[in-house]
């Protein structure tokens, strides 16, 4: 008991992050304003029709994260169950507290990438205001109000002008660059193969695991093309928009999460001083002790395994 006010320390300092992560996408959402940039009348980029999106925003929600939570909930069940049958716990009870603790971290740490890829993404969004390509049919500009080419006839930069559509559709016509589906898409997929790579160990089926992953990548790719055939987004857009996902997902994968140990501790051995020598075995026991089973002789020692891990 005496770790538990300091579990609830590590909690709330890690709510604290994820509400300071947030804060700018509730402030952007609600109260920001996108640069507002001007536009040539013959500018051919910005005058396609408007579609409505092929993959609407609560699609991407629900399925682009749904799927990943989903595989982390199934996968995280399956590795304690094998990691406690590997110590050698005979208990026919699912350890449910360890399984909680293991949820926790790793939904938790994919819910805070998630957060911090749209965050930067709607920075690049509000700070660069490009126009998508719908822009002219959905900001209907009042063609009455300014002149689209000077005394030589010459088609002229137009920044004076006032748009007639939707405003709340307007505004987000100007929020092109970068693309929000492609970067939340990509993040979830790319994060979701890294995921399957580790925790998929069923040696029964050689494919199923890459089979999985190809199909999240295409699901992403999908997602990505979606906003150009619906004239939201230029090429560039959705391209820049999946390089950020993309590299998101494998910064928050390799240096965040706990997916890949090996990989750094291979690292702090290349750098340690000479003369030193990583606690690779204090390490495999703390891990051990946090996915044991609470029972018997060994609930104490449970306990405090747990309270290392959060």
């Amino acid at each position: 008991m005496c770790g538990f006010p300091k579990n609830l320390v590590y909690v709330f300092v890690d709510l604290v992050c994820v509400l300071i992560v947030a804060l700018p996408i509730i402030i952007l959402k609600f109260a920001g304003q996108p640069s507002q940039r001007g536009f040539f009348c013959d500018d051919q980029t910005i005058s396609y029709p408007f579609h409505e999106s092929t993959v609407p925003t609560w699609m991407l929600v629900i399925f682009g994260g749904g799927i990943p939570v989903l595989c982390m909930l199934v996968g995280e069940a399956v590795f304690i169950s094998r990691s406690t049958k590997s110590e050698g716990e005979e208990t026919k009870k699912f350890p449910f507290l360890p399984y909680f603790v293991r949820v926790y971290k790793t939904v938790g740490i994919f819910l805070f990438g998630v957060l911090s890829t749209q965050c930067l993404t709607d920075i690049f969004k509000f700070t660069i205001g490009r126009l998508r390509p719908n822009f002219l049919s959905v900001c209907a500009p009042d063609y009455s109000t300014f002149n689209c080419t000077d005394d030589m006839g010459r088609y002229v930069y137009v920044t004076d002008y006032v748009c007639t559509g939707d405003p709340q559709e307007t505004k987000e016509s100007r929020l092109s660059f970068v693309s929000g589906h492609a970067s939340m898409s990509f993040f979830c997929m790319v994060y979701l193969v890294l995921y399957l790579q580790v925790r998929i160990k069923w040696r029964q089926s050689w494919l199923l695991k890459p089979f999985l992953q190809v199909l999240a990548v295409i699901l992403a790719q999908l997602t990505m093309l979606s906003r150009i055939t619906d004239n939201k987004h230029h090429w560039s857009d959705v391209l820049a928009g999946s390089a950020l996902g993309t590299f998101m997902a494998i910064l928050v994968g390799l240096s965040v999460s706990d997916l890949f140990p090996k990989t750094w501790r291979k690292l702090d051995q290349s750098v340690a001083p000479k003369g030193t020598t990583p606690r690779l075995e204090e390490e495999e026991e703390d891990k051990l002790e946090a996915v044991a089973v609470d029972n018997g002789e060994n609930g104490k020692r449970n306990s405090q395994g747990m309270t290392t891990i959060m």
